[in-house]
């Protein structure tokens, strides 16, 4: 597969958790999200308990708020999964019907002009 992720959302309502934690801990948490984010894409059965291990100096406060936030990068993760999958099985079938997508994109662009003129002229006319 072809399309890497490329990144992981950390969302404000995470920073209560990590303004708690003194910097140290802040580096180890960040730092085990990101590993985690990055293998969990590849193989969903890694666990975020298996990616803290290998931070042991990271605190007990830290493992708790990495597991809040593990969560949140675990559900957007599966979710990504799945729209990169539709839109592989979109590919697929477009070629397969020999739909060129190049086409299909300026076709649409196209009708959104004239659906844009229209409205021009319908305001110009009231």
């Amino acid at each position: 597969m072809t399309n890497e992720k490329k990144g992981f959302i950390f969302y404000f309502d995470n920073y209560p958790l990590l303004s708690a934690l003194p910097m140290e801990q802040r580096g180890l948490l960040f730092s085990s999200l990101m590993v985690y984010a990055d293998r969990v894409w590849r193989d969903t059965s890694v666990t975020l308990e298996e990616v803290m291990d290998g931070f042991p100096k990271l605190s007990q406060e830290a493992r708790i708020a990495c597991g809040f936030m593990g969560t949140a990068i675990y559900r957007d993760t599966l979710a990504w999964l799945n729209k990169r999958e539709y839109r592989q099985q979109n590919r697929q079938r477009n070629q397969a019907r020999g739909t060129d997508p190049t086409e299909v994109n300026r076709r649409g662009r196209e009708d959104m002009e004239r659906t844009r003129k229209l409205l021009e002229q319908m305001k110009r006319d009231i």
